[in-house]
C-alpha cells in the first residue's frame, strides 16, 4: 500500500461528477483547505449519515474556507441514488474513482460480500488538501465504523487556520 505523507503533494484525482462535467484536484485548488470524503458507496448506511452530517455543517465549513466533495468507486447509478436519496445537496459528488488512485491515496480496498455492494469498492477517507495541493492530514478507515466527528473535523480547520498548526506526520518510515 502507498503511504501519502503529508506536505507531498496529492495525486491528480480525476473523476465524473454527478449532474454532469469531470472533477479534477488540479483545476479545484482551495483557497485555503479542500475536505475530500471518500465514502464506501450506496450501500453503506454510515457514510450516508457521515455526509448527511457534512451537508449540515457546510455553512460553518464555507466560514473557514473549508471545501468539501464526496468521492467513491461507485459507477453513475449508485452516485446518482446517493445524491437523489441522501440530505446532500450542495456537496459535489464524484464518482468511478479508480481503483488505482484509492490505492495511491492510500486507502484501504475491499471485496464484496454481499449483494448489495459492488465488487471491490475503496473504504472511507477523509483528506485536507491545502491550496498548493499538498496533503495536510488524513484519516483512514478499515471499515465503516468509527467514523471522525464532524466536530473533529472542522477543528483540522479551525486549528490549521487559527494557529498555522504544521502537518504532522510527515517524516517517511
Amino acid at each position: 500500500m502507498t503511504r501519502l505523507l503529508p506536505s507531498n503533494p496529492m495525486p491528480d484525482i480525476t473523476v465524473p461528477l454527478v449532474g454532469g462535467g469531470t472533477w479534477r484536484l488540479s483545476e479545484n485548488a482551495p483557497d485555503f483547505m479542500l475536505m475530500i470524503d471518500v465514502y464506501r458507496g450506496y450501500h453503506c448506511p454510515r457514510c450516508r449519515r457521515h455526509l448527511e452530517a457534512a451537508r449540515a455543517r457546510r455553512d460553518e465549513m464555507n466560514s473557514l474556507g473549508l471545501g468539501l466533495i464526496a468521492l467513491s468507486t461507485d459507477p453513475a447509478e449508485r452516485a446518482e441514488k446517493s445524491v437523489s436519496e441522501w440530505d446532500v445537496e450542495g456537496i459535489p459528488f464524484g464518482y468511478e474513482l479508480p481503483i488505482e488512485t484509492a490505492r495511491a491515496l492510500g486507502l484501504y480496498i475491499s471485496k464484496s460480500y454481499a449483494d448489495h455492494e459492488i465488487d471491490t469498492f475503496a473504504e472511507p477517507g477523509v483528506f485536507f488538501v491545502k491550496s498548493d495541493l499538498t496533503l495536510y492530514g488524513a484519516v483512514l478507515n478499515t471499515f465503516p465504523f468509527a467514523r471522525p466527528h464532524l466536530d473533529d473535523l472542522i477543528e483540522v480547520a479551525k486549528v490549521h487556520k487559527e494557529r498555522g498548526y504544521p502537518a504532522r506526520g510527515t517524516l517517511a518510515a
